[in-house]
């Protein structure tokens, strides 16, 4: 959904809002993202962004997307709005030959060319292949055959493998020249389970005639380094990924999911510049695996920013991770509650927006 400001009838600063449900803390929850921001040259430094993430903000609030998430041109940029890290993620490269270890996967079957009609069959591989990530979005019909299947310069192309004729594994790619030759560039590759993955992996050292390296995009992960036969040979890079926000301070802490032994009764204070409804003072009591928020005026217990609060939700960070950063002010009883609420979780936002 396109979104502008505007001055009388002249367009000043443009965005795109996509609205996904997708898993945070094992609860199904509606999450935005915001994307496409752009202002011309003659408009900037006169606050429009801001202005456009603050009316965007009440607009995912309104229509009950407690979490708001982007990818960035500039971390440090939209950390001064409020949103922060919310996962990592890595490049892995290597000779495609490394990958020649996967080519005997028992029970794999051929790969085979898949069509945007074949997406509900991907759907399935992607939702066990991310079944431990929070911040999994359940793609639209619409994303798979839109976005998936096509792309905004060239098209990529998609291959799946199938087992006891359900498909079991996928690949998503493209092939590349670049200045020191071709590189197959891997963007996609979801696997039911690990002998699929493997004959994914065989797949892709099956091209060791066409390009020179391989480049994979994924979660965090550096076994590979273990299960290649020179480690050397693979390049393994860790980046920081899109970025999450909490839109609302009591909808998101109600709309997510607690340890069922957690137990805790205690005051947040958070600060929050761009969202005033944010800035202040909530009670957060947690029991059973559910959680009730109501703003007071008691005193904290704990201060909080929004960003780090954010990271805190989505399980991207703990609370004494940020308390030991200097990001979470507390007593040792708060934090420590806080961290029985808000164990670590592993989220990974795969979509590119």
């Amino acid at each position: 959904e396109r979104r502008g400001l505007f001055d009388g009838d002249d367009l000043l600063s443009v965005c795109r809002h996509y609205f996904w449900d997708g898993r945070v803390r094992d609860r199904s929850t509606t999450i935005a993202g915001l994307s496409a921001v752009a202002t011309p040259p003659e408009h900037r430094r006169r606050g429009l962004v801001r202005r456009l993430a603050a009316e965007s903000l009440a607009e995912y609030r309104e229509r009950g997307a407690p979490i708001a998430t982007l990818w960035p041109f500039a971390h440090g940029f939209y950390a001064r709005l409020g949103w922060a890290i919310c996962n990592r993620y890595a490049t892995v490269e290597c000779p495609p030959e490394s990958l020649s270890f996967a080519r005997e996967a028992a029970g794999a079957g051929r790969f085979h060319p898949l069509a945007p009609d074949d997406w509900a069959g991907m759907a399935d591989v992607l939702a066990a292949n991310d079944a431990g990530h929070d911040l999994a979005i359940e793609r639209p019909k619409e994303w798979w055959r839109d976005r998936v299947f096509h792309r905004w310069d060239d098209d990529p192309y998609v291959y799946g493998v199938e087992r006891d004729g359900a498909l079991c594994g996928y690949v998503v790619y493209t092939v590349d020249a670049e200045d020191d030759g071709k590189v197959l560039d891997a963007r996609e590759v979801a696997a039911a389970d690990r002998a699929a993955e493997l004959a994914c992996l065989g797949f892709l050292a099956d091209h060791d005639s066409q390009v020179g390296r391989v480049r994979i995009y994924g979660p965090p992960d550096a076994s590979l380094l273990d299960r290649v036969a020179d480690p050397s040979d693979v390049d393994v890079r860790i980046r920081a990924g899109p970025m999450a926000r909490v839109v609302d301070v009591p909808a998101a802490l109600e709309s997510i999911g607690y340890p069922g032994d957690a137990d805790a009764d205690l005051v947040l204070g958070v600060g929050d510049s761009l969202a005033d409804w944010n800035d202040g003072a909530f009670r957060l009591r947690v029991a059973d695996g559910e959680a009730t928020v109501d703003a007071t005026d008691a005193a904290p217990d704990a201060e909080v920013g929004i960003g780090p609060l954010s990271q805190l939700v989505v399980g991207y960070r703990t609370a004494g991770t940020l308390a030991a950063d200097g990001d979470l002010t507390g007593d040792e009883e708060t934090v420590d509650a806080l961290d029985a609420s808000f164990p670590v979780r592993d989220p990974f936002l795969r979509e590119r927006f």
